[in-house]
């Protein structure tokens, strides 16, 4: 088999997290113990508490997952104030990956609080640094509305239609020259 035909396969660390987050979804942070995470991850507990010696730290291990999305997600960021309202406000978290990350970590602040929600608070404010170069008034009108569409998509709850959330981009643009 050539080098182009390898498949990269997770590294422990990884798939313990995966493990644990697939815990969180279908079982609850209650139910997401070390042994519960081990079993599931077939490997011993030992070989889990090298990698993540607590609940604590598995959370820690989502956390800067998702802190990694989205340092890699603002990166992408437009320049461009009215290019940058249109990116902010047309980001799809629809990856199944970074939705289950999302839900799994809201879910795990009701049971262990370790600094998660705090976590949680500065990835949106990570998020929300490329709007800085907007008016603050403007900005904030743009990270409110995202924020909802952000939350509308992580429950589920239908996306506005095409043509009104085009409506709302271009009057939050036109909104640049005043």
């Amino acid at each position: 088999m050539g080098e182009t035909d390898a498949v990269a396969r997770p590294s422990s660390r990884e798939r313990i997290l995966d493990t644990f987050e697939q815990v969180l979804l279908d079982e609850g942070a209650g139910s997401a113990t070390l042994d519960a995470v081990a079993e599931r991850a077939g490997i011993s507990k030992g070989g889990l508490i090298y990698h993540f010696p607590s609940k604590a730290a598995l959370l820690a291990g989502l956390v800067e997952r998702l802190m990694t999305r989205v340092d890699e997600i603002v990166a992408a960021a437009p320049d461009e104030p009215a290019e940058l309202i249109r990116w902010y406000l047309s980001y799809d978290p629809s990856d199944p990956v970074e939705l289950a990350v999302w839900r799994s970590l809201l879910a795990a602040i009701h049971a262990v609080d370790d600094g998660l929600a705090q976590a949680i608070s500065d990835a949106f404010v990570r998020f929300t640094r490329p709007l800085a170069v907007l008016d603050p008034f403007l900005a904030e009108q743009v990270r409110l509305i995202g924020d909802g569409l952000y939350l509308n998509a992580l429950v589920g709850a239908p996306p506005p239609s095409p043509e009104h959330l085009e409506r709302i981009i271009v009057d939050l643009t036109e909104r640049l020259g005043r």
